[in-house]
């Protein structure tokens, strides 16, 4: 798998997530409908990001609502974190142009802000806005992505310890420790740790499972690798829907890859 496959995977988790491959030209029929009713929920919004894999549009819509939530009250710290999430997903999946990703990562880091400000111990508004920041330097470039390394390294602290077992903190830290040279302490074994302890939380994520299998892969143990691509590529529960079926696309490449370099 190319280094630019791996940067896009990134997204998730941040975490988390993929590049969709679905043509502009073919996603209008698909565009989301949610029922008429006269006070829009968060609800509406997640269920219509669900289905963005679908059609990209469909993260416009999910955004839509969730600012007419905000309209009704603008200090929702849930609405927030979530509009920081649609913003992080629109940035990888909806944009075709470097300067739109980034805005659209700034766009979020800077509404993750906001829910901190308001909640400054919710950890899941800590990893929203510290994920917008580490897609924010990896858009810019290797330069910007060191620049920001300290400040990310700190939120992520600050986030594990308001929270120790954020399953999506978990799996970035796992993400950090695999993408940092090993002089700026990058660690295979560390981030192993990491990245098996967000999966006890949460054994259907595939964004972890998949940077697992890129981490045991690395580490030469590709009988593992190829186990872990497997339990994504069959799973019947996953986490979230769209980010599985993404998902499961770079583990059928990734998996034909270590076979094919190891016959």
């Amino acid at each position: 798998m190319s280094y630019r496959a791996h940067k896009l995977i990134l997204v998730f988790f941040i975490f988390l997530f993929a590049i969709s491959e679905f043509a502009y030209s073919n996603e209008i029929k698909d565009v989301a409908k949610v029922q008429p009713q006269k006070e829009p929920t968060i609800e509406d919004a997640r269920e219509v990001l669900a289905t963005y894999h679908k059609n990209r549009l469909n993260i416009n819509r999910s955004m839509e609502i969730t600012n007419e939530v905000l309209e009704r009250d603008p200090n929702n710290v849930d609405a927030l974190i979530f509009l920081s999430r649609v913003w992080l997903t629109r940035g990888y999946v909806g944009e075709r142009t470097k300067e739109a990703r980034i805005s659209s990562f700034e766009t979020g880091k800077e509404i993750a802000e906001r829910a901190i400000e308001i909640s400054p111990d919710n950890p899941d508004a800590h990893f929203f806005y510290v994920a917008n920041l580490a897609l924010v330097g990896q858009t810019k470039g290797i330069f910007n992505s060191l620049f920001m390394l300290p400040e990310v390294k700190k939120r992520l602290d600050t986030l594990l310890e308001l929270d120790p077992n954020h399953t999506y903190g978990l799996g970035m830290q796992g993400t950090l420790y695999y993408y940092l040279p090993s002089i700026l302490g990058g660690d295979m074994k560390i981030s192993e740790i990491y990245l098996r302890r967000a999966l006890f939380n949460d054994p259907h994520l595939s964004s972890a499972k998949l940077y697992l299998a890129m981490n045991l892969k690395k580490q030469k143990r590709y009988d593992e690798a190829v186990q872990v691509l497997e339990e994504i590529i069959r799973e019947k529960e996953p986490t979230f829907y769209p980010d599985w079926y993404l998902n499961k696309n770079y583990a059928v490449i990734l998996r034909s890859q270590i076979q094919k370099e190891n016959k």
